[in-house]
């Protein structure tokens, strides 16, 4: 049976994506996947590929946990104001970042039914705090790398060592000098804590394709720094955030390569990645790059989905799941997303922000009850509003309307406790031992519902955990969301954790569920318990691949 009005919002959404592909603008090259394999073999339909994920790990010791906090809490303002200094693709310094807004629907590989998998881990010190890290292979022969998993990112890096040149590398102190180690500095040049890591190697890898100024492809790059386009020396790159972190380097094309569910190996071959030269910041030296999942064209996230159907996943585990647990980074179709509740909605992609991915809230609940904030705080046409999803982020950042009716809410439910007022980053602490279930009668504290009510009747409902963080300090909790001076506001990991999260670029949705992470291999689910969007007419596609 045809519902009443889906023809119509048929024809819109195809009229709509036919412009889209009229209006498409200068493409990467993009080639399919290939089986790293003799006998050239095609991969086999719903086959999967797996990049693991590990969550953040909070420490036992009660300083250790305090100095956690404080560290968590100082990434997040920090990272907002890298964040904030994207708007409008100005990549934090002017330095060259020409993001290219884009209509062009992404190339899909012949099997739709295909996907694949990488496993996401986490980082296990203070220097690491609030991350999830996902373990990516590179090269040929190909090499693994610990990467932070960013949605609100568009540029992959991962630390370099060129050529030798007269006993040293360009960029980098002589590994005796070194120790093996990075030459990263702190904001202010001091040198940081060190920790030994892997490097990238171009000249070891036969995969490895320098770009040159001189090629068109380079001018079509986020955050160039060409002399001019008929220089023939490296396309160069400079990316300044706020947060602490610089990275200088060259661009080039390299090969992926992941395992498939039957045992086999396969390549994506044609990334943009960033052979970084030199980094700075207080917490490079704790991974060994950053995988880019955010809107651009020299995106990891939409370069690879763009060979898996076009879609990509994630699940992120509790912060509590323990230090050997891990899930996955899904390319392509993924099982585990359809299941009950699985809920549907549009993607935003925000104007101001155009890495940035988010949904739109027509309603905050707490305890079923509609809350009282200016539908223009999530208005997405409006300069700093908007939502945007960032798995960089811990605590979820809104905007003081926004701010103010959620924690006054929730507070009313705790105001009983007794409050603590010298917690560094948290407006909103109580002393209270809460294990984290949401009620606790002996205290006779039952913490609401929290929900947001998305576009297309979706609902995000999360549990007690991703809304009151237990213990931050011993016997403290604290509400998990803090004030931004200036939109959008941010959803951040910890209240996104145990859902599962799936992107289909092409037709601009997003899906997702709750989800404890533990089996990303579910078979024979049915998508007919999915919470689909009412049909309505899409704008033209806004993502750049």
């Amino acid at each position: 049976m045809i519902m009443p009005g889906r023809s119509v919002a048929s024809a819109v959404l195809l009229l709509a994506l036919l412009h889209g592909l009229l209006l498409r603008p200068p493409q990467l090259p993009v080639a399919r996947a290939e089986i790293d394999d003799d006998d050239g073999e095609e991969i086999k339909e719903g086959s999967s590929i797996h990049f693991d994920v590990t969550p953040p790990v909070v420490p036992d010791g009660a300083e250790a946990r305090r100095e956690h906090f404080r560290a968590l809490h100082a990434k997040d303002m920090l990272r907002h104001v890298r964040i904030a200094s994207m708007r409008n693709g100005s990549g934090g310094d002017g330095g060259g970042r020409h993001l290219l807004g884009s209509s062009k629907l992404p190339e899909l590989m012949s099997d739709p039914n295909m996907f694949v998998e990488l496993p996401m881990r986490s980082a296990l010190n203070i220097a690491h705090v609030g991350m999830y890290l996902v373990s990516v292979r590179f090269g040929t022969p190909a090499l693994p790398f610990n990467l932070v998993l960013d949605t609100a990112n568009d540029l992959t890096w991962i630390s370099c060592r060129l050529r030798r040149r007269k006993g040293k590398h360009y960029g980098r102190a002589s590994p005796a000098a070194a120790g093996g180690q990075t030459m990263s500095v702190g904001e202010g040049g001091e040198p940081v804590k060190q920790e030994k890591k892997k490097w990238y190697r171009p000249a070891l890898s036969s995969s490895w394709r320098r770009i040159r100024c001189s090629q068109s492809l380079c001018e079509k790059l986020s955050y160039t720094t060409c002399p001019d386009a008929l220089n023939t020396v490296s396309c160069s790159y400079r990316q300044k955030v706020q947060d602490g972190t610089l990275t200088i380097g060259i661009y080039g094309m390299e090969k992926a390569t992941v395992a498939l569910s039957d045992g086999k190996m396969a390549k994506l071959p044609g990334l943009v990645l960033g052979c970084s030269l030199k980094e700075a910041g207080g917490s490079v030296d704790a991974h060994d790059g950053v995988l880019g999942l955010g809107n651009g064209i020299i995106s990891f996230g939409v370069n690879a989905a763009s060979r898996f159907g076009g879609r990509f996943s994630f699940c992120l585990l509790s912060t509590n799941s323990g230090r050997d647990a891990s899930s996955y980074l899904t390319f392509g179709p993924n099982p585990a997303v359809m299941g009950p509740e699985t809920m549907e909605t549009r993607i935003i992609y925000n104007k101001d922000v155009t890495v940035g991915m988010g949904f739109h809230v027509d309603a905050v609940t707490v305890d079923g009850k509609p809350l009282d904030i200016p539908p223009e705080v999530f208005d997405d046409t409006i300069r700093d509003a908007g939502v945007i999803l960032d798995t960089g982020t811990s605590l979820t950042g809104l905007v003081p309307p926004a701010y103010d009716a959620v924690t006054a809410a929730l507070d009313s439910y705790l105001a009983h406790l007794p409050r603590v007022t010298d917690i560094a980053g948290f407006e909103f602490c109580y002393n209270w031992t809460f294990t984290g279930d949401g009620v606790d009668p002996a205290n006779n504290v039952t913490v609401p519902r929290f929900a947001l009510e998305l576009e297309g009747g979706a609902v995000l409902e999360v549990d007690a955990k991703s809304v009151v963080m237990p213990e931050v300090e011993p016997g403290v909790a604290c509400l998990a969301f803090r004030k931004l001076t200036r939109g959008p506001s941010i959803i951040g990991n910890v209240l996104m954790q145990e859902h599962i999260w799936e992107f289909e670029h092409r037709v601009e949705l997003m899906r997702f569920r709750k989800d404890k992470c533990a089996n990303h291999h579910i078979k024979g689910v049915s998508a007919a318990n999915v919470h689909h969007i009412a049909p309505t007419p899409f704008p033209s596609p806004r993502f750049v691949n």
